[in-house]
């Protein structure tokens, strides 16, 4: 296991390259462009001005999405590599290329210390924020794809690498909290996969070099968690935070030891940085 620059990684002409899709980025935006039109048009016609608010809401989040799209633009655009010898993985989220460049970003992984390989469908049940809902429509599912990797040797530098990671606090520039890779509990790291092409392409490459796991469906609920110990809740807002839901892990947190927000957050913080 090897940890480099993101500029250090060798490009060969043979590899495997897994990345965010910039022309599903784009789609969603036309689509927004689009439907902005219609509603101009729609409120010319009409005479509606709920119509033009709309539009003009739509746009904004097109310009905020901005970022998001330019990024999947960016040569750091990309999750997994597949090279003859190994596998690339990095773990820094493409949205925080703005990141300095010389970190360690990157981590080589031999085939060989890869003991095996497993798809994991994950489903989550997360409480809306919104207490004024039917009791029956208190939460909603979340459905995620995850690649889980066995491995093997020492994994104590990743471990240290990936939670350096998410505890990083920049004060000059935007976070982006979206981190793809994880460790579970070694020796399984788990890689978030919203990249194409889908992970199945990933399995077959993988199968002449590892064991192939059978896949799995795993549940997750962040809605009841009064039964379980203080230890196993925190644990459950912990993957709230990881997953990219830090409001979530605050509301149920407030829900939980009935703290107001400011108190809630400072908990949410607390805990994500003592990790």
């Amino acid at each position: 296991m090897q940890f480099m620059r993101l500029a250090e990684v060798p490009i060969g002409p043979h590899d495997r390259v897994f990345r965010y899709s910039p022309l599903r980025a784009l789609l969603v935006a036309f689509s927004i462009i689009c439907a902005s039109g219609g509603l101009v048009l729609v409120g010319w016609i009409q005479q509606a001005g709920l119509a033009y608010y709309v539009a003009g809401v739509l746009l904004l989040g097109l310009a905020v999405m901005s970022k998001f799209v330019l990024a999947r633009f960016h040569p750091s655009n990309w999750l997994v590599r597949l090279s003859d010898q190994g596998m690339f993985l990095q773990f820094r989220s493409y949205l925080n290329h703005h990141f300095p460049a010389h970190d360690l970003t990157v981590v080589f992984i031999p085939y060989i210390e890869i003991r095996s390989v497993r798809l994991v469908q994950e489903r989550s049940a997360i409480p809306y924020r919104d207490l004024d809902r039917p009791l029956a429509e208190r939460s909603y599912a979340q459905r995620r794809r995850v690649v889980e990797l066995e491995l093997t040797g020492d994994l104590a530098p990743l471990t240290q690498a990936l939670s350096g990671e998410s505890t990083i606090r920049p004060s000059h520039v935007t976070l982006y909290k979206h981190y793809p890779v994880r460790m579970m509990s070694p020796p399984f790291v788990q890689v978030e996969w919203g990249v194409v092409p889908n992970p199945n392409v990933l399995v077959d490459v993988l199968r002449r070099y590892t064991n192939i796991a059978s896949p799995i469906e795993v549940s997750h609920d962040y809605e009841n968690l009064e039964g379980l110990s203080r230890e196993e809740q925190e644990a459950r807002l912990l993957s709230l935070v990881e997953a990219g839901k830090t409001l979530d892990a605050v509301y149920v947190a407030r829900k939980l030891y009935s703290y107001d927000l400011i108190q809630a957050r400072a908990f949410i913080e607390g805990l994500h940085s003592s990790r």
